[in-house]
């Protein structure tokens, strides 16, 4: 991390020129300037209000010529850099320029507060100090500010200043926040301090696609995200240098960042000697490929749009044209598969990366879904019973010389019929493709909690050619980036074991609130008290959950999943208005910040177990089928998991007039997630 452009005590900024500060800034902005920095703060304007805005501030407050100011400080995982950060003794105040507006706008409101949460979320040395988010327009009117309010207890809200006050309000904010017995800040470990985020699998995306690497963006504790890209690297230019067709296989816990580390390897082409035609992404997750090329699309559209209005192109940008850019790298696994059947050459693509792998379609489930598809087709192919993981071997085999297949699995995700699971893999490998070379993690030869217990071979396998690593494990949790135990904490609630849900619980609570109610209101208020900066909110429930209807909870009403994540506040198709509930097929392989499930009677409690049930016409009906049984169990698993930063599960109270919401189908549920460690609120 570069940290700030420039930096210096407010005594020193005082007195120097101010040719002397932009040029600076601007010599700095030339020789570092990250790919996404692509708009930039006037600093010809700027820099004489802020001096202004000292010289005023000093005479009320001798000792803040002492003070630290930081300007352009870099933050990488939300792309941008702060425009200016003040160390004032034990405060850090985070400065948002909008030099041309006339008012204060929210958006600009959810900037400052962004930059403010990441350094209190990320950044080692403002971890446990105060930070006051201020937006600063110097044109806008004067607007009171509370100093009293804030997010939490250490990250305050957003307060406002223009050209008149802004001195006035500094001082505020320090007279009510400063605090004698605190520790003054030390400017330079704070501007040297360890910087580790952790970026939503979006904002992640898009940082990727803008240039920077996995070791830019990710978690510094998270070393083996880095090792696990590297080590794909190297065999990719092993398969190249010696002409052998690999497959790789990689495992991990969930969040733990399986689908970055694929999209890093498709995008690290230079490292391989790659082209912009030779790798790319799939994914049969048709709500993650649209969620991301959306977002992709709209960063590169974006981008282009600031490069225009700067001069630097001369073409006005179509977003139509960034579109068609992404879709070629963002696949849907089940096109490209229909693509390839009605053709005998070789794809494009020598390297491809397949997401949630474990979620092929076995040979019945293609066949059927073909078969359903047929009559719509305008150019229909022929129908042959093969599993997807076979129909990519094949294509892939296609290939004269080398070719690369990257797997990311995770274990118990499987929430469809006729998702195959990891074992179809193995059997295409014993089957028909032995020639191919395995590079396998330990924990998918041997089955673990991170692989539901599944192996990739059900029978023998020592004629293969299989090369075993670590590397290809990544097991830590980059999503929960706050409670390292929430997925144990998870799969002792889905393995009916209370002592161990309480334990991890009772490690997880201090710093990933697990709540509970019975009240659809408090739990949205719940979430709506914890809303800061961007950081997204949302229901969420099961697919069967259809007797949460009451409730204004509509499993079946449609989700536009790209509008839901995507989209701000302000829209009520976003996440954020609580109108709309994803279900698991809408969020699996996403994640947002702060989550309500709402636990509807399709998995309920009986003598202490798992009790299964459908609802089907005008009553619940048992679950008989195993697989069924085995899909519900994973819905809720990816349901938990979706949350960064903490969840409240919602239990109705149920009716006992309504036969289908009785409270003994909702008492138990309750009871049990209580005695998992979940606080009643």
């Amino acid at each position: 991390m570069r940290g700030a452009y420039y930096s210096c005590f407010i005594r020193d900024f005082l007195i120097t020129s101010n040719e002397e500060i932009i040029g600076n800034l601007n010599l700095a902005n030339t020789q570092f300037a990250s790919q996404w920095t692509i708009a930039t703060t006037s600093w010809d304007s700027s820099v004489q209000l802020l001096k202004n805005s000292f010289l005023e501030l000093t005479a009320k407050h001798v000792n803040a010529s002492n003070w630290y100011l930081l300007l352009e400080y870099e933050i990488p995982r939300l792309q941008s850099r702060i425009d200016a950060v003040v160390l004032a003794d034990d405060l850090i105040f985070v400065i948002e320029f909008k030099y041309e507006r006339k008012k204060y706008e929210l958006a600009d409101v959810r900037q400052a507060e962004d930059y403010a949460l990441d350094l209190h979320d990320f950044h080692m040395e403002s971890r446990e100090k105060t930070i006051v988010p201020i937006l600063f327009s110097p044109l806008a009117k004067s607007m009171a500010n509370d100093f009293s309010k804030g997010p939490s207890k250490l990250v305050k809200d957003c307060v406002y200043a223009n050209a008149t006050n802004l001195a006035q309000v500094l001082n505020n904010a320090y007279i009510a926040f400063h605090h004698d017995l605190n520790k003054p800040i030390d400017h330079k470990q704070w501007e040297e301090s360890i910087y580790s985020p952790t970026p939503t699998i979006i904002q992640a995306a898009t940082s990727l696609f803008a240039g920077q690497g996995v070791k830019e963006i990710t978690n510094k504790g998270a070393e083996n995200l880095d090792k696990t890209s590297t080590y794909l690297i190297e065999v990719i230019n092993q398969a190249k240098e010696n002409n052998k067709k690999i497959i790789c296989f990689v495992t991990g816990v969930p969040g733990a960042g399986k689908t970055l580390v694929g999209l890093d390897v498709v995008h690290e082409k230079d490292a391989f000697g790659g082209t912009d035609t030779n790798t790319a992404y799939f994914s049969g997750n048709v709500p993650l490929v649209n969620v991301l090329r959306e977002a992709l699309a709209r960063d590169d559209y974006n981008r282009q749009q600031q490069l225009y209005e700067k001069g630097d192109i001369t073409k006005r940008p179509v977003k139509g044209d960034s579109e068609r850019q992404v879709k070629s790298k963002i696949q849907n696994l089940h096109q490209f598969i229909k693509y390839s059947i009605n053709r005998k050459t070789a794809p494009v693509e020598r390297i491809v990366v397949f997401d949630e792998a474990q979620r092929c379609w076995n040979a019945k489930q293609f066949s059927n879904k073909a078969k359903q598809n047929r009559n719509r087709e305008t150019n229909p192919f022929a129908i042959e019973e093969k599993s997807e993981a076979e129909f990519i071997f094949e294509f892939m085999s296609r290939h004269e010389g080398w070719a690369v297949i990257i797997a990311l699995i995770g274990g118990g995700q499987e929430i469809n019929t006729g998702e195959g699971g990891i074992a179809e893999w193995g059997k295409a490998i014993q089957t028909k493709y032995q020639n191919w070379e395995i590079h396998i993690s330990p924990q998918l030869i041997k089955g673990d909690s991170t692989t539901d217990n599944q192996t990739l071979f059900e029978d023998d396998y020592s004629n293969l050619i299989i090369r075993e690593s670590e590397h290809l494990h990544l097991s830590v949790s980059q999503r929960s980036f706050k409670a390292a135990n929430l997925n144990n904490w998870v799969q002792a609630v889905i393995a009916n074991d209370t002592t161990t849900a309480m334990s991890f619980a009772n490690s997880i609570q201090g710093v990933y609130p697990l709540c509970i109610t019975r009240d659809i209101d408090k739990a949205k208020q719940w979430l709506r008290n914890r809303k800061a900066g961007s950081k997204r909110i949302g229901m969420l429930a099961s697919s069967g959950g259809l007797r949460l209807k009451p409730y204004g909870i509509q499993v079946r009403d449609t989700v536009e999943e790209a509008l839901w994540f995507l989209n701000d506040e302000r829209d009520i198709r976003s996440s954020y208005y609580l109108e709309l509930t994803a279900t698991e097929y809408k969020v699996q392989g996403l994640e947002i910040d702060l989550a309500c499930i709402c636990w509807d009677a399709d998995l309920r409690r009986k003598s202490n177990e798992w009790d299964f049930k459908n609802f089907s016409g005008t009553n619940w009906q048992e679950n008989k089928s195993l697989q069924e049984r085995i899909f519900l169990l994973n819905t809720y698993r990816v349901l938990l998991t979706r949350a960064r930063e903490g969840i409240i599960v919602f239990v109705p109270e149920g009716d006992s007039s309504d036969y289908t919401r009785l409270p003994e189908f909702y008492n138990p549920i309750f009871t049990y997630l209580k005695d998992c460690g979940m606080q009643e609120i």
